[in-house]
């Protein structure tokens, strides 16, 4: 039996409805930031970067979803996406997609399991 990939992120009440929990990581190697986001009682995982521009979804205001709590959106340029699926629904990027991660929320603690991915503790 192998030993899962697995790292702690934070405590799972840490991350209310249409919240976020930013935390750092490497994903490949390389220093990203990162952004978990709790949609429909559900966590996902993405790096915190727009497809538009590499610049913070937050990087203008703390805000991630939009105002009607049904999207992400990008404070720059107001550029939407699937908080489900990280596709972009905004024209200008159609097709992209923000890069998701793995993470599971198990026993009220939010961990990653993506073995692209580590946190330095």
């Amino acid at each position: 039996m192998s030993v899962k990939h697995q790292f702690t992120i934070c405590p799972a009440q840490q991350l209310p409805e249409l919240g976020k929990f930013s935390f750092k990581l490497l994903y490949r190697g390389t220093p990203h930031n990162a952004v978990l986001v709790r949609f429909q009682g559900e966590v996902y995982g993405y790096l915190n970067q727009c497809v538009h521009m590499p610049k913070a979804l937050d990087c203008e205001n703390s805000n991630i979803f939009d105002e009607s709590g049904r999207y992400l959106q990008c404070s720059m340029h107001s550029i939407c996406y699937d908080p489900v699926s990280g596709e972009s629904l905004s024209e200008i990027c159609l097709g992209k997609k923000l890069t998701a991660l793995k993470v599971k929320e198990q026993d009220d603690w939010i961990y990653l399991v993506d073995k692209r991915a580590t946190i330095n503790s």
